[in-house]
């Protein structure tokens, strides 16, 4: 019940060049790692939820929007950052990369 089989974490393909692999999930809390092939893009969008995220390879640009306020951060292996709730944000692959995400879903 507590253990997750890696053949139990699926493999979803969100956006074209962008694999997600749920590596669990429960009622309040997700985690999930992510690769990224190079130009590949999340587009745009926001969460009721906050979101943290690690790279664990490569390099991406993140560019987080709110209220007016525009920021545009690299990030590299080893670095992480943090998505408020409702801040709007997407990534552009700049090298392939790999990322560790957890989101806090509860309401």
């Amino acid at each position: 019940m507590f253990k997750i089989n890696k053949e139990d974490q699926p493999e979803v393909e969100m956006f074209e060049g962008v694999m997600r692999h749920t590596l669990a999930g429960g009622k309040d809390v997700l985690m999930a790692r992510f690769e990224y092939t190079i130009g590949a893009t999340v587009p745009a969008h926001k969460h009721s939820y906050e979101q943290v995220t690690t790279i664990l390879s490569g390099k991406q640009k993140i560019i987080i929007e709110h209220e007016g306020e525009r920021e545009e951060i690299i990030i590299e292996a080893g670095d992480s950052y943090i998505v408020p709730s409702n801040f709007t944000h997407e990534q552009i692959t700049l090298e392939a990369a790999v990322t560790i995400d957890a989101w806090s879903i509860a309401p």
